[in-house]
This record gives structure tokens, C-alpha cells and sequence, in this order.
């Protein structure tokens, strides 16, 4: 099994950015930060733990019907790239 870190200060230094694929022309937020954790310092469970939290996170504000993403990458093999999990734009915030 391939374990993947990444620093604490690195986690406590950054806000979670979640990310929702965007659709063109769509007037709904497709991004947010937040600098709220699920309270186990800088260990997310992983990228499908981290999009987890973010779509628990969204679904709190009434946005939970899109599917949310954690804007992460990882490294070493079968690397992934968060540009890549998240797609291309157009990014909006709740105000457009």
C-alpha cells in the first residue's frame, strides 16, 4: 500500500478549497473555501475524505446537489493532480 502525506504546516497553512464541476453558463456557485476542518489536524482520509468533508460542508449551506471535490493532489505513483480532479472553469462564488 502507497501512503501519501503532506506536511501539517503545509494542511494548516492553506484553507480547504472545494471545488464542484463547472457547467457552462451556470449561474450557481461552483467553488468555496473554507478554513473549517473536520478536526483531525491535517489527516483528511485521503482525497475521497477530503471531498467528503466538502460535500458535507456544501450540503450545510443548501448547495449539496451538486458533487463537490477538495481542490488536492497527491504524489508518488498513480499520482493525481487537483486541476485535473476539479476540470476547467468558469469558477464562480455564491455572488457570481
Amino acid at each position: 500500500m502507497t501512503v501519501f502525506r503532506m506536511g501539517a504546516p503545509l494542511i494548516a497553512g492553506l484553507a480547504l478549497l472545494c471545488v464542484a464541476p463547472a457547467q457552462a453558463q451556470q449561474a450557481n456557485m461552483t467553488f468555496f473555501v473554507t478554513s473549517a476542518g473536520p478536526g483531525k489536524g491535517a489527516d483528511l482520509g485521503g482525497l475521497a475524505g477530503a471531498d467528503q468533508f466538502c460535500q458535507q460542508l456544501a450540503a450545510s449551506v443548501g448547495a449539496g446537489s451538486k458533487t463537490w471535490r477538495a481542490y488536492l493532489s497527491t504524489q508518488g505513483n498513480g499520482a493525481v493532480n487537483a486541476r485535473d480532479r476539479v476540470g476547467k472553469g468558469p469558477w464562480l462564488t455564491q455572488k457570481g
